[in-house]
């Protein structure tokens, strides 16, 4: 019996592939547009959710189970509606090609923050509304799972939302480092430490998980319903930023309200997108254990990768 890994390229899929041969499954199909590299026991497909049938011309009779990855994941505005097109009929192509083929054993991927904050958010509260009904209709053994954050590793690098968002701050910071350095020398005024504020709420908790973790849930959870794929003890934002002011020499203080200087405004406009998760969150976790944790040594670690990637 096979499985069917559907965003097989992708840095989730990525993972959870070579994750499904260590555990000694029989053979792994990987579909994508751009298909992973084939081995003894991983066949490439090329494939595209978007089409009937998945885009496959000859469909494999030994699938027994999907895991369902494939979409786009997406913080910005859906100005050309792809992320609706191809998360929420993406998936309901995934979930008639599963009915179609009598498969009956269902993964599938969404994300703790199921929220109307974004239109990623809006795709993945559509998504498990239609896999719960197919579900039901039709008798999938279905599990959900709901991964927060997902961090990059060394042996699985992602550049990912958070590093985004740090590149962010190094950029708006280099732009006022230039202005404070010329206003110093031109006055000569003695050299300040800079602080950088950023509105959120410093005692929220923003839930990072290693995507180590996460394919660990993925091939170790048998159980049906909604796995929740999260950190049971994520760092508090104000220590987040405390962590990444160390490495990138600034000294960030996050406050629910404050007067923003131009500057403040300025990064404010570009981070936009990331604003609803800086108000904090609080998920249930069904990884009892989260080993290796998120801390400082790992954030460290995370954003010398980023400054050092292309």
């Amino acid at each position: 019996m096979a499985i069917l890994v559907t965003g097989a390229s992708g840095f989730v899929g990525s993972a959870l592939i070579e994750k499904l041969l260590e555990k000694g499954h029989h053979r792994v199909y990987g579909l994508s547009r751009h298909p992973p590299q084939g081995s003894e026991k991983l066949v490439p497909v090329r494939g595209d959710i978007l089409l009937p049938d998945l885009g496959i011309g000859k469909i494999p009779r030994d699938i027994h189970a999907v895991h369902h990855l494939a979409g786009i994941h997406s913080l910005g505005e859906d100005r050309d509606n792809s992320i609706l097109e191809t998360n929420v009929t993406g998936t309901r192509n995934i979930l008639d090609f599963c009915v179609r083929n009598g498969i009956r054993r269902l993964y599938f991927t969404s994300t703790a923050y199921t929220w109307e904050a974004n239109p990623y958010g809006r795709s993945k509260i559509k998504n498990e509304e239609d896999v719960w009904a197919y579900s039901l209709k039709y008798g999938l053994k279905t599990t959900v799972f709901k991964p927060s954050i997902i961090m990059g590793t060394p042996s699985h690098p992602y550049p990912g939302h958070f590093s985004q968002f740090v590149r962010l701050l190094i950029k708006t910071h280099q732009r006022g480092e230039i202005t404070r350095r010329k206003l110093e020398g031109t006055l000569r005024l003695p050299v300040l430490e800079p602080v950088f504020r950023i509105k959120g709420n410093p005692d929220g908790k923003l839930n990072l998980v290693q995507v180590d973790e996460v394919v660990w849930g993925m091939t170790n959870i048998e159980e049906t319903g909604t796995i929740w794929l999260t950190n049971p003890d994520p760092p508090t934002l104000q220590r987040l930023c405390d962590w990444v002011g160390e490495i990138i020499m600034v000294k960030i203080k996050v406050e629910p309200e404050f007067k923003p200087t131009p500057l403040e405004t300025g990064f404010q406009k570009m981070a936009e997108a990331f604003q609803p998760y800086l108000q904090g969150d609080d998920f249930p976790s069904d990884i009892k254990e989260c080993s290796p944790k998120i801390d400082k040594a790992f954030i460290h670690d995370t954003i010398k990768r980023a400054l050092l990637s292309p």
